[in-house]
């Protein structure tokens, strides 16, 4: 038979094989000599164009109206298009330089001589336009991002090139929250005759674009390295380059994106040459690859901590019980015998096939302005059997431990190592996975005692611990999502003056103390720092990023 027919003969197979397959693994559908046949066969195809790039996102983007959704895949997709002052790395974009002139105001000198997508200059008003775009309520909704601007009282032109935030009160942390600043060209909506920010987002503005015209193509107009040529409610979408960027072109001439739930049916697509990058493969997945030259892997250190959430401060916490009624979580000795009986390093070694770090802390240990010295968190099960001897709980704890499905890395498997940890310790354990909707509803109403989670941490290693752990103080933005119901006077106060200090080194030592705080306490126990893995052909290289985010211009042509 001709081989162009039995290579057509395979990709249609593994094309409906992505297409219909909702299995946990499709590598457990797939004979495997078969795949790696596929994989063999691809070879024969030939890529689409040398300078096109076909990826596959694990979750479908949901929108490119940059201010509606935060979710990685979206974010991903949105940046391709858009940008901000300043990048998640710290990288000055749309922003050249910027300063604190006083306790309240901060000045950001904006990069001259860029144009957005449809040929428009890039000005001041386009970023006062953008912030008063992310506060504005669409039918009503509040904007994921909009708690980022949430202590600017005004944005001002002082002229054409420098803009002036002004907040209610010491906000150092600024600068980071501005990183969520997608900036819009003003022209595409109707300014009225003046234009000034409020908190509302009405600022004057008449009518801003819909959600249809951003999908359109109509409004999806930013300054990024890549422009719009159609977008799909599948979250599918093709992008072109933007040859008039003001800074180093992009990559690829033309970007293809898919979304590809099951991470067996994107490895599948990998290797029938339907893509060239995807994203989140499975160590399971990654045996696929072995003794295969044409197709590679390449791994990065996330920024994101996996850890669990414990209801400390509850007189009942929420599917947690013990024989005399108590909440166990309460006392300390219990909490830290539920992290000494949890092998971090076998998790990371077998589970996670090496990609992951073993955690010191609750957020990654080689990040900025991290305590680089804490040591790992220890594991030590006779000492755990031990302290829940002491603590009277030796045998009448019962735990539900929740989590959402499809979320983490290999998630669920780890779900169910911890809970085989905890049981040899004589606790009753129920592990519930459940959707990621279902999960967030019941953590919102706080219907969670136990519960395993990952944070991501792109603005700086204090950014889950303000959130997490502190005592409310909306003034300050700590305490959010303090789910523990944990409080500590050291710990807020050392929160709180991070929250005002605008010295970095100073900042930094602030945060450190509460870290070191927090980890004495366990209102939370973190597991491990995840790794990003990225599976691709080996005639590109990738280098990965710490944000999760699969970008374009990650990858090169060899």
């Amino acid at each position: 038979m001709d081989s162009t027919i039995i290579v057509s003969v395979f990709k249609k197979t593994i094309n409906i094989i992505i297409e219909n397959q909702k299995g946990e693994n499709t590598m457990n559908y797939i004979n495997f000599k078969t795949v790696c046949f596929v994989g063999l066969l691809a070879s024969m195809m030939g890529s689409v164009s040398a300078d096109t790039l076909r990826m596959a996102y694990s979750v479908a983007p949901k929108t490119i109206d940059p201010f509606k959704s935060s979710a990685s895949a979206t974010a991903s997709l949105n940046e391709h298009l858009y940008e901000a002052l300043v990048s998640r790395t710290n990288d000055k974009l749309l922003a050249t330089s910027y300063e604190w002139v006083d306790d309240t105001t901060f000045v950001v000198n904006l990069r001259q001589g860029v144009k957005f997508h449809n040929g428009a200059d890039f000005t001041a008003e386009d970023v006062i336009y953008s912030a008063c775009r992310m506060m504005y309520r669409v039918d009503g909704k509040k904007n994921m991002l909009t708690s980022a601007l949430g202590p600017v009282a005004d944005v001002v032109a002082i002229d054409d090139y420098t803009v002036a935030f002004k907040t209610v009160g010491l906000y150092p942390i600024l600068i980071q929250k501005l990183k969520s600043l997608s900036i819009l060209d003003s022209g595409d909506a109707d300014l009225g005759p003046t234009l000034k920010y409020d908190n509302t987002g009405d600022c004057g503005i008449t009518r801003y674009p819909t959600k249809e015209e951003f999908h359109s193509g109509k409004y999806a107009n930013g300054t990024g390295k890549y422009k719009y040529e159609s977008f799909e409610n599948t979250g599918d979408a093709v992008l072109v380059r933007n040859d008039q960027y003001w800074g180093t072109p992009g990559n690829w001439e033309r970007v293809e994106i898919r979304s590809v739930a099951n991470s067996g049916a994107r490895m599948a697509g990998l290797l029938a040459g339907d893509f060239d990058l995807i994203e989140n493969p499975t160590g399971e997945d990654l045996l696929a690859l072995e003794g295969n030259s044409d197709y590679s892997f390449s791994s990065e250190p996330s920024w994101r901590t996996i850890f669990l959430i414990l209801d400390v401060g509850s007189d009942a916490a929420p599917g947690v019980t013990a024989a005399d009624g108590s909440n166990p979580l309460k006392d300390i000795r219990v909490r830290q015998a539920l992290s000494l009986a949890i092998d971090r390093e076998a998790i990371v070694d077998k589970l996670m096939g090496g990609n992951a770090t073993v955690a010191s802390q609750f957020a990654p240990s080689y990040q900025d302005g991290a305590d680089s010295s804490m040591p790992e968190m220890e594991y030590n099960p006779d000492l755990a059997r031990q302290l829940l001897a002491e603590a009277g709980y030796s045998d009448s704890i019962s735990i539900d431990l929740r989590m959402p499905t499809d979320k983490y890395q290999n998630g669920k498997r780890v779900g169910q190592a911890i809970a085989q940890y905890w049981t040899r310790l004589g606790i009753e354990v129920t592990l519930v996975a459940e959707p990621w909707s279902v999960f967030r509803k019941a953590r919102s109403n706080r219907e969670l005692g136990v519960f395993m989670y990952g944070w991501g941490h792109p603005q700086g290693p204090s950014q889950m611990i303000s959130y997490a752990f502190g005592t409310r103080d909306k003034a300050l933005n700590l305490g959010g999502s303090n789910y523990s119901n944990y409080t500590d006077p050291d710990y807020d106060a050392a929160m709180r003056a991070w929250a005002v200090e605008t010295d970095e080194a100073k900042a930094f030592e602030y945060n450190q103390e509460a870290m070191r705080i927090a980890v004495r306490d366990l209102p939370g126990i973190p597991l491990y720092y995840q790794h990003s893995i990225w599976a691709h052909k080996s005639d590109i290289s990738v280098s990965g990023r710490p944000d999760e985010r699969t970008f374009a211009d990650m990858a090169t042509k060899n």
